[in-house]
């Protein structure tokens, strides 16, 4: 069959039609398909900014923990971690301190300006946010040493704790990167701010599954655990989306950096000054009264006070029985008998400034316990601060607050004084270092008390006379591995190391 003209051309209208509809077709094929890589590749973008960015974060805390003290040369600034930014009251990224109630909880952005590094951020252009503990938190100062532990935990979708069942591994401190907007968030960045300055605005970034509201936590507010969660495959869709990332430094984490430190033969050597000039202070109190007469110990378990708390550590009003437990900071029970004239707080107390240690003939440390005074700017005081749950104490019968003290010399062969090693002294003060395989050292309110078990600070059979109740016991140092330091005071009111 012969095509005319009109036919030819018709059928070739129809084939490019048909190529360009298959041209069409392949465009929109092609375009969907790099179009959603394009939106994975975003994606995963995003993602690794945000790892990095979170990792980042979590070593400048760490490095910042490890040299912060070091550079301010202050023992007391171990294991010390910075306030967030939560308000404008200083520029955008320095720490706002002091952060909340003193056992409270605290949050906001991270302090990366304070940390010495440049803001950094999620792979959603947030800048990341930072909560931290009590114990670790600049101020207000609570008690921070190995036993301090973190009041953070994470938990699944269910609400079912991931980490921190145990202290050890509660963290200390997190960091969070928050995702972008969800529903119901509402973000007031400031122009020309570095991170939005949207203080005051915790839930607009952070997230509620429903079960864990992530913004949830109250600065006012002592002793709460607080929990978080973080995204996982789905959690973005559904009712209440998550979208929150977040990395954490566990009390393990921070102490394992800053084994080195706690364990060096300065920092060995500051803790044994620190007890003798202890053992100085308790002696000028029996140097400031007519009989040499000294505190009774506080109770071992503080009468069901706060061990973090500096003064629930009182000295016991009752001068029959327990002449060994805690070492007081309250002594106004002892002030009311002894004539001592000066304040129930002992080392706010003139003659507990300016102490020279008698074992370093040849230094005068020039040691001062009242807070930011002196050559020193209070560091012992602020050391013994964050260590005074280590310290223990016994007084001898004849020296106790009524006991008549030096008007009777101790007995050779009697019980009415403290021995070491068959040598008789008005008191013991002692100094338990890190715990030992063995010990335990939990407390309240969120653990079972074990810090009012002697054994699980003292070594050597010295927890056997906790309490002494007849004034007297035989501290005989008897060898093994121990970490104990005592320094004893004698009866004229010098102070030694006992052996």
């Amino acid at each position: 069959m012969i095509l005319n003209d009109r036919q030819i051309y018709r059928s070739r209208q129809n084939g490019v039609a048909l190529l360009v509809l298959a041209i069409l077709i392949a465009f929109t094929v092609t375009a969907y398909y790099f179009s959603n890589i394009s939106l994975l590749q975003v994606e995963l973008e995003n993602d690794k900014q945000t790892r990095t960015a979170l990792a980042k974060a979590r070593q400048a805390l760490l490095s910042y923990a490890v040299t912060h003290w070091q550079s301010n040369d202050r023992l007391s600034l171990i294991g010390q971690l910075p306030c967030p930014d939560s308000n404008n009251a200083t520029p955008e990224g320095e720490q706002n301190a002091p952060c909340g109630a003193a056992y409270a909880n605290a949050i906001g952005y991270f302090p990366w300006r304070t940390l010495n590094i440049d803001a950094l951020y999620s792979g959603d252009g947030e800048c990341l946010l930072y909560a931290v503990s009590p114990a670790y938190k600049s101020a207000p100062v609570a008690a921070i040493n190995p036993d301090s532990f973190g009041q953070f935990q994470i938990v699944d979708s269910a609400g079912a704790v991931v980490l921190g069942n145990i202290p050890e591994d509660r963290p200390v401190a997190i960091i969070f990167a928050a995702g972008k907007a969800l529903g119901g968030q509402a973000r007031n960045h400031v122009n020309n701010s570095l991170c939005g300055l949207d203080y005051g605005n915790i839930a607009a970034y952070l997230d509620d599954d429903g079960t864990t509201d992530n913004a949830a936590i109250d600065i006012a507010v002592n002793n709460v655990i607080d929990r978080f969660v973080h995204k996982y495959d789905g959690s973005e869709q559904g009712a209440n989306p998550l979208n929150d990332s977040l990395v954490t430094v566990t009390h393990e984490d921070l102490w394992q950096v800053l084994d080195s430190s706690i364990t060096s033969a300065d920092f060995n050597i500051a803790m044994k000054n620190l007890t003798e000039a202890v053992a100085m202070c308790f002696a000028a109190y029996g140097l400031n009264n007519i009989d040499n007469n000294l505190p009774m110990p506080a109770a071992l378990d503080l009468n069901g006070g706060e061990y973090r708390r500096n003064t629930d550590y009182d000295d016991s009003a009752n001068f029959t029985t327990a002449f060994a437990g805690r070492l007081p900071y309250n002594v106004s029970s002892a002030n009311a008998v002894s004539g001592v004239v000066g304040t129930p707080n002992i080392y706010s107390n003139a003659f507990c400034d300016a102490i020279d240690l008698p074992s370093t003939i040849a230094i005068n440390e020039n040691i001062n316990f009242s807070n930011d005074a002196g050559s020193d700017n209070g560091e012992y005081f602020d050391l013994w601060q964050n260590w005074k749950d280590h310290f223990f104490y016994a007084v001898s019968n004849r020296f106790k607050p009524d006991g008549g003290g030096s008007a009777a010399a101790c007995d050779p062969g009697g019980s009415d004084c403290v021995d070491v090693s068959g040598t008789k002294y008005a008191a013991i003060i002692f100094f338990s270092g890190l715990k030992q395989v063995g010990q335990s050292r939990y407390a309240p309110p969120f653990e079972a008390d074990e810090k009012n078990v002697i054994s699980n600070y003292l070594e050597n059979g010295n927890p056997a006379d906790f309490p002494d109740n007849s004034g007297t016991g035989d501290y005989d140092i008897v060898g093994g591995a121990s970490n104990d330091v005592m320094f004893c005071i004698r009866e004229d009111m010098s102070v030694v190391e006992c052996l």
